[in-house]
């Protein structure tokens, strides 16, 4: 079951396991680039070193020409040393952002391929359940969610737990009092971090979530939007849809409010430190201070920790507004787990032969190959029974009409076939071995009610069958399957570019590349659904004639309602309520 928003936000506020599964999850994914995170984090650190290089050099300078009046010429060193560590700073930053976006990238990668063999493990009839904007949204802006986790996050949390340390040791020795302040102060900017973000990851989520059916929403008024605006409901939907953004805008608005909030108690905490650091050098070296080195304290010293007071800050400020990356990555994070946790339907692999002996509703065909056979298969969705106790067998060659009413279960049954879905009980059985979806990808072509054309030349959309097939195969398809006879007339023949779905061409043509697409696969069986559908008396008279033409010597299913269809066929099986009664 699927929750509500509000439950889905309530569920991530209270139930903190949740968030852990999604933390483990991240960390999960980290190991496989440990490498360009540690690199990255030691750039940053030894942009670090430079950053104490810098201020004792300028520290020293300041110092030789104020105070000591030292002629320029004697200050050749630090200042070629200054030059240097300005050099040197720039490399490390350079590395630290490149290292950084190469472990984004690759764990980008990486996920976005453990999407997409999850939609393949799920199957089309899984996928068709979930909005396709939803999944979109999920596959591109909620995994680009994870970059700035992987890339900043993770290593700016490794350099907060070196440099900080680093830095107080550095000052101890030459302003412990400098130092205390350091290490009482600096603690403060992660706990209240962890304060104010303790909301920000359930705000994130929710965020993402608006995101996904805002996505999802948007692509099915837009696919359909003919038909709003044939039944006058596009103003309607267009409200809809102000009123979807405006629920999205209260949403980014809120992680924003996270992010402002704690963007100003950080800089409070570190302005403040800094204020108490200037004040005690400053006032030390008026001689108004006598407490603790201030009363000895040089200009060299007060400039060297005063120059370092906001720099011991900025790797934590900096790990504070990354720490939002962490909380928008765990909200990407559910959503992308909810798909890749799906339960697929555990499809049967058995390769072994199968010895089992026709049954009496086969005695007619036997002395043909059974090719396919289901035995006593039953398929529920949900706890509703949509097959029960199928019993099938066909024989190679044969030209089967499916036939049934619409609920009828005829394309569960394909789907079964196709090893899109897994039987609830029984075994669904091609060539004697138990199905599954790479064994049918090889063996089956499929042409479905509406074949998907996409952007491209027509040769483009007959090749996909066979990407290596060589240009006379690719224009013998499409002469036996009739489309040479339309593309002749356009502009570039078999190259003409067609838009997405098809368009600028008929239905009849579309299903003639799809049926020399099916033709070039050169597949043992042939399953077409309702091809026949929405075409007129003679294109639908042309096409049976192609599909006759094409598939002689091959083993026909064809899933249809026309009577000249069914006629065509030398069989004929009718389902009803799931059950067999032909």
């Amino acid at each position: 079951m699927r929750l509500t928003e509000t439950d889905n936000q309530a569920y991530f506020d209270k139930n903190k396991a949740r968030e852990k599964i999604c933390a483990g999850w991240l960390k999960e994914q980290s190991k496989a680039v440990r490498k360009p995170i540690l690199f990255a984090a030691i750039a940053g650190i030894a942009n670090g070193f430079g950053v104490i290089a810098q201020s004792a050099a300028l520290a020293y300078t300041l110092q030789a020409v104020i105070i000591d009046k030292l002629p320029w010429a004697s200050l050749t060193t630090p200042l070629i040393v200054l030059a240097a560590v300005f050099i040197l700073r720039g490399v490390c930053v350079y590395w630290h952002q490149t290292w950084g976006f190469e472990a984004g990238a690759q764990v980008r990668a990486s996920v976005r391929q453990q999407l997409f063999d999850k939609f393949l493990t799920l199957g089309p009839a899984a996928i068709k359940q979930r909005q396709s904007g939803e999944l979109a949204a999920v596959t591109l802006e909620q995994v680009d969610a994870l970059d700035s986790y992987f890339s900043r996050y993770l290593p700016q949390q490794m350099i907060v737990g070196v440099l900080p340390l680093i830095m107080i040791i550095v000052v101890m020795p030459i302003n412990w009092v400098v130092g205390l302040i350091f290490l009482v102060t600096g603690p403060l900017v992660p706990v209240f971090m962890a304060l104010v973000g303790m909301g920000a990851a359930s705000a994130n989520r929710s965020q993402f979530l608006a995101m996904a059916r805002m996505s999802g929403y948007f692509l099915d008024r837009l696919q359909g939007l003919s038909t709003l605006k044939l039944f006058g409901q596009a103003n309607q939907e267009l409200a809809n849809i102000n009123k979807i953004a405006d629920g999205f805008r209260e949403k980014t608005m809120a992680v924003l409010r996270i992010a402002f909030l704690s963007s100003a108690i950080l800089e409070f905490f570190s302005a403040v430190a800094v204020a108490l650091v200037a004040v005690y050098v400053g006032l030390g070296l008026l001689g108004l201070v006598h407490f603790g080195p201030a009363e000895h304290i040089s200009l060299s010293e007060a400039l060297f920790v005063l120059l370092l007071a906001p720099e011991f800050f900025m790797p934590l400020r900096q790990l504070a507004i990354n720490y939002h990356d962490r909380a928008a990555a765990l909200g990407a994070t559910d959503a992308i787990l909810a798909i890749l946790e799906q339960d697929a339907e555990a499809l049967e692999t058995d390769t072994s032969i199968a010895n089992d002996t026709l049954g009496a509703s086969a005695a007619s065909y036997a002395d043909k190959i059974s090719l396919i056979e289901f035995n006593n298969v039953s398929k529920i969705y949900s706890k509703r029974q949509i097959l029960t106790g199928i019993n099938l067998h066909i024989a190679a060659g044969e030209k089967i009409a499916l036939i049934g009413e619409s609920g009828a279960g005829k394309t569960t049954l394909l789907n079964l076939l196709l090893g899109f879905e897994a039987a609830t009980e029984g075994r669904v059985l091609l060539n004697g071995q138990s199905i599954n979806r790479e064994h049918a990808a090889k063996a089956i072509a499929w042409v479905g009610q509406n074949a998907y054309i996409f952007h491209g030349t027509i040769k483009d959309n007959i090749a996909l069958a066979d990407p290596n097939a060589s240009e006379q195969s690719i224009v013998n398809a499409a002469q036996a399957a009739g489309v040479i006879e339309f593309s002749a007339q356009l502009p570039e023949g078999l190259l003409t570019p067609i838009g997405e779905r098809g368009y600028g061409l008929s239905g009849g043509q579309v299903q003639r590349i799809a049926l020399a697409r099916a033709f070039l696969k050169n597949a043992d069986i042939i399953l077409l659904d309702e091809p026949t559908a929405n075409l007129d008396a003679v294109n639908k008279t042309l096409l049976l004639d192609v599909i006759d033409r094409l598939f002689i010597n091959k083993t026909l299913i064809i899933a249809s309602h026309d009577p000249d269809v069914i006629q065509r066929m030398d069989r004929r099986i009718e389902m009803q309520q799931g059950r067999l009664v032909s």
